[in-house]
């Protein structure tokens, strides 16, 4: 979650930009501030489709942001979701082939900087019987997932059950400080300042 604060300073100096105009102060304010956190938005988007192996998309739809308004100056950048499946991520292959399935297993990748893993659940054995491959769900969804030893399917109480995989949540993903939040917590200081330049210019143009 991401607050956008302002003090009594910032709105004193908008006042005397302003002029004889010191009643459009807070809403100068506002619109900087909510202009401000639509741009933190799409940046924190950007980021974290630049670091991770995620679409767009999937960020976005965790993202949401309350306004602030002319008696509470606030913004705030929300994001809320589980943890998502690694099949959102960078998977090879991915297509759902069950009378094909490759030898060596598949292999996956979550961050650009790490290059790809097998997905072993004994990753010194290529052999390995509990190596990940894909299923398709009857409600069509895909998923990468792994039986588990020891563990038995309702319905086919022969076979071992199966576990999905799973990696980190997006607000974790941007939340990280040393990650998305670290590189987009800079600019968007920096973005509150122009966008108050730029709604004084508009008021007093």
């Amino acid at each position: 979650m991401i607050h956008f604060f302002v003090e009594m300073q910032d709105l004193t100096e908008i006042e005397k930009a302003l002029g004889m105009q010191k009643d459009k102060s807070k809403m100068v304010l506002r619109s900087a501030i909510n202009q401000t956190a639509k741009e933190t938005k799409k940046l924190l988007v950007d980021e974290a489709n630049r670091e991770y192996f995620i679409a767009k998309g999937k960020v976005s739809k965790t993202l949401s942001i309350k306004k602030a308004t002319t008696g509470h100056m606030e913004g705030i950048v929300q994001s809320v979701g589980p943890v998502n499946e690694l099949y959102d991520f960078k998977v090879r292959p991915k297509g759902y082939n069950p009378s094909s399935r490759p030898r060596a297993g598949h292999t996956g990748n979550v961050k650009r900087i790490n290059p790809p893993k097998r997905l072993y659940l004994m990753p010194s054995n290529s052999d390995d019987k509990y190596k990940a491959f894909t299923v398709q769900f009857k409600n069509g969804h895909k998923s990468i997932a792994q039986r588990v030893p020891g563990t038995h399917m309702r319905d086919k109480p022969w076979k071992e059950g199966i576990k999905n995989l799973y990696s980190t949540s997006t607000p974790s993903m941007l939340g990280y400080e040393k990650g998305v939040f670290g590189v987009v917590e800079p600019q968007m200081y920096d973005m509150l300042q122009r966008n108050i330049q730029e709604q004084i210019l508009r008021y007093t143009s």
